[in-house]
């Protein structure tokens, strides 16, 4: 039986808001290499299964930019 569980897309946002957050990532280019860092990362620790879909879900969360640089950004101004 395989135990490994799957990172949901929300889990993944968020810790990609983290890092973004933390690395200062501004730029669509830089984001996208965040994503492709976190998917080879999750891959080795065996948390994303080799098998998954692993394109489509990049291309998923390279799409969602906006709500990154937004929250980003925002989080400029925010309190913790």
């Amino acid at each position: 039986m395989d135990n490994v569980i799957e990172p949901s897309i929300e889990n993944l946002l968020l810790e990609l808001k983290r890092r973004a957050k933390q690395e200062l990532v501004t730029t669509p280019d830089a984001y996208e290499e965040l994503v492709d860092d976190l998917l080879a990362e999750k891959t080795e620790w065996g948390e994303i299964n080799e098998d998954d879909d692993t394109q489509t879900l990049r291309e998923d969360l390279i799409a969602r930019w906006p709500e990154i640089e937004e929250y980003v950004r925002e989080g400029e101004t925010e309190q913790p």
